[in-house]
């Protein structure tokens, strides 16, 4: 497979991510492809979509809480099948303010194409904060229910 294929397959990805349409997902995932953040598991349980490994499941928990409101590419680097992709992204928990946020993503394909596997590597715990954050200025004074003090 190509740059550009590889490159064409993840925008294809992102596109379902930022409308909500997963159905555009089964032109670029193979069967069981899986999809994991990397980080502190404590704080990946809480993160949207951090309890799941299925991509349609990750990026719907997504779509319903964080909007990805611009995403550039800074970089992407593709060797043999395995594409690695620096993003800058302006990004807004549904209910609060944008903020500038930086993804790293290794996308892992198989010899037809398909996206088999994805690990995104971000600041989570600002998402969480920035969901936090929107929760109390919807409610009055209530949390979302993260603590991200706890062990």
């Amino acid at each position: 497979m190509d740059r550009e294929a590889m490159l064409e397959a993840i925008e294809t990805l992102y596109e379902g991510r930022r409308t909500g349409d997963t159905s555009l997902f089964e032109k670029v995932l193979a069967p069981h492809a899986s999809f994991r953040f990397v980080g502190d598991g404590s704080i990946i349980m809480e993160f949207p979509g951090g309890r799941d490994s299925d991509p349609q499941k990750v990026a719907q928990a997504l779509f319903e809480q964080v909007d990805m409101l611009e995403r550039t590419m800074l970089s992407a680097t593709i060797e043999e099948n395995r594409a690695a992709v620096h993003w800058q992204a302006v990004m807004r928990v549904k209910g609060g303010v944008p903020f500038q946020h930086e993804l790293f993503d290794l996308w892992e394909f198989n010899d037809e194409g398909l996206i088999t596997a994805g690990h995104q590597f971000q600041d989570t715990a600002k998402v969480i904060e920035e969901l936090d954050d929107a929760g109390k200025a919807s409610s009055s004074g209530g949390s979302m229910g993260f603590d991200l003090g706890a062990s």
